[in-house]
């Protein structure tokens, strides 16, 4: 069970920074859904504007975000504060993926969540990167270092 916690580690290391990524490309296909309207246009009405935007929003906020918390479930580490934020993560990508569909003042916080989600993933992957003890312990740091 210690390699599949070691592996399901390892791969989180790789896959945070990613999923980070992923974040910003989303924020920045938002950006260019908006900015890409011609005058006059509506986003509701217009919908090719951000069809890229909602698609690749589904994928990282549904399937992936699972993903990612299937594998910290199966990486069980020693400190349960990573996991909770994992887990906060994979809550956040499912608020995340409704707000839109609220009212205005609701879907007003759509990109103030992306905003969080971004800082949480990047405190998580500058916590993977700089080898933190309670996050890679023991034996797990051997085997992802």
């Amino acid at each position: 069970m210690e390699s599949v916690r070691s592996g399901a580690g390892t791969v989180l290391r790789y896959l945070t920074p990613l999923y980070a990524l992923a974040v910003l490309l989303q924020i920045f296909f938002a950006g260019s859904g908006i900015f890409g309207l011609e005058e006059g246009d509506v986003v509701k009405e217009e919908g090719n504007a951000l069809d890229l935007h909602r698609d690749f929003g589904w994928i990282i906020s549904n399937p992936v975000a699972l993903l990612v918390l299937l594998i910290a479930l199966l990486w069980w580490p020693r400190n349960k504060r990573w996991l909770g934020l994992y887990v906060l993560l994979f809550v956040l990508m499912i608020v995340q993926s409704f707000l839109p569909e609220g009212g205005r003042w609701i879907a007003a916080l759509h990109p103030v969540f992306a905003v969080v989600l971004l800082g949480l993933l990047g405190y998580l992957s500058y916590a993977w990167w700089r080898g933190r003890e309670d996050l890679v312990g023991g034996r797990e740091r051997d085997a992802v270092a």
